[in-house]
Order: C-alpha cells, then structure tokens, then sequence
C-alpha cells in the first residue's frame, strides 16, 4: 500500500436479507466522512482466510460482525491477536465457513506477520432469510458505527 493508502481494512460481513446478520453492513455503509478517508471498507459475505493473508504489510484490520451469545444489540470488541483465547463466547452467525476465531487463527499461521486489529460485533437475535431487524440489534446500529468509527481512529 502506498501512503495516499488506508492503512485500515474494515471487514463488514453479513447477509443483508437475513434479518440482524446485516448489521455490520448498516452500521458500517454510513460512517462520517473523516472515518472513510481513514479506512478501506470491504463488504463480505463471509470472511475468508485468504482476505487477510493478502493484505500488505502494516495493515490493520476491523472486522465488523453479528454475534451469537451476546445480549442482542450488545457491542463486544475483541483484539484479533487475543480472540482464540476468548471465542467461546462469541460465535459469528455464518453456517457455511469456519468460525471467525478458526478464520483468523488460520490467517495467523499463514501470514508471515500477525494479522492486527479488531473484532467489532454486536449480539444479534434472528437471522431469519427475508427477515426484519430485531428491535434491539435495530436500536444499537448508531452505537456499533461509534465502535467502528472509535477503532479506525484509535488504530491510524
């Protein structure tokens, strides 16, 4: 990456027609301006292992996420480098990867340097196909893009 570049990559992952999975991508396609100079954003389905291997060098990373565990619309933040040691009590809601500790964990090994950033999820209630925001997971979108936005600028 060059300098003109971010040098954070916001990993927003969800399925907009699946109810509360879509709320990292509500909360992050609406950050400030200030924030978006700061950050690239990438919307993903489901995060893979090769999105964080390929990153350059120096890169940080905020992955944006629904949570299974928590209290629905509770913020959590989790260091990437910390995560294996406290992903029992947290599960990302895709049925179809690895879960997200196993997908950054992988990432680790693979990687020549650790992958350095944050998990940035809220509890969620139903992931229902065709399904609407649950009130609570609806009520804290704000408090999520604050998150977000927080951890971009604390990481430039």
């Amino acid at each position: 990456m060059n300098a003109d570049r971010p040098r954070v990559v916001v990993f927003a992952c969800g399925d907009a027609l699946r109810g509360d999975d879509a709320v990292a991508w509500l909360a992050v396609k609406r950050l400030s301006g200030d924030v978006l100079t700061k950050a690239e954003l990438r919307f993903v389905a489901a995060l893979e292992p090769e999105y964080l291997t390929a990153l350059p060098t120096g890169v940080k990373v905020i992955i944006v996420d629904a949570l299974v565990g928590p209290a629905p619309g509770r913020i959590v933040e989790m260091d990437l480098l910390e995560m294996s040691d406290r992903a029992a009590a947290v599960v990302t809601t895709s049925s179809h990867q690895l879960p997200l500790h196993e997908v950054v964990g992988l990432a680790q090994l693979l990687r020549d340097e650790p992958v350095e950033g944050l998990l940035v999820g809220m509890g969620i209630e139903s992931v229902s196909l065709g399904g609407e925001l649950s009130a609570a997971v609806a009520g804290a979108i704000p408090a999520l893009r604050s998150a977000v936005a927080a951890a971009v600028l604390r990481m430039r």
